[in-house]
């Protein structure tokens, strides 16, 4: 009982930090202008029912339409957790000043956030049968 009651709390704290973090972002619209930002490495969670499991997702080109991976650490899959799963996408595009990449049945729709040099990706995703939030920081 401790157990699930401290994970609760963490779990809680992890999101109240992550909300309080984007509190002080300002929201950029995404356009073809600045394509250039979303290019490269990107590190951080996906929130799911279950917790916060480390994501990580790179861009390769800076026009539409947009290509890359995202990489789902400590994924469950078929009653197994700590699965690696990678995910390419060839079709990133803008959709509502968002980046809107759909490939099959998985989609994620992420703002761009940015402060003081610092940006974020952050929206929701529905993949590998799994959806949430999912917030990633610009390496």
């Amino acid at each position: 009982m401790k157990k699930i009651v401290f994970w609760g709390v963490f779990i809680q704290i992890c999101i109240l930090i992550a909300l309080v973090s984007s509190a002080s972002m300002t929201r950029e619209p995404i356009s073809e202008g600045n394509l250039s930002d979303l290019n490269g490495k990107w590190k951080g969670w996906r929130t799911v029912s279950g917790g916060n499991y480390r994501t990580e997702m790179e861009i390769y080109n800076d026009t539409l339409p947009l290509k890359g991976k995202f990489i789902f650490y400590d994924l469950q899959r078929r009653k197994k957790l700590g699965q690696t799963v990678v995910l390419e996408f060839k079709q990133g595009m803008i959709k509502d000043n968002n980046l809107y990449i759909k490939e099959g049945q998985n989609y994620f729709e992420l703002s761009l956030y940015k402060d003081d040099g610092k940006m974020k990706l952050e929206g929701d995703f529905d993949s590998i049968g799994i959806n949430g939030i999912i917030t990633l920081n610009k390496k």
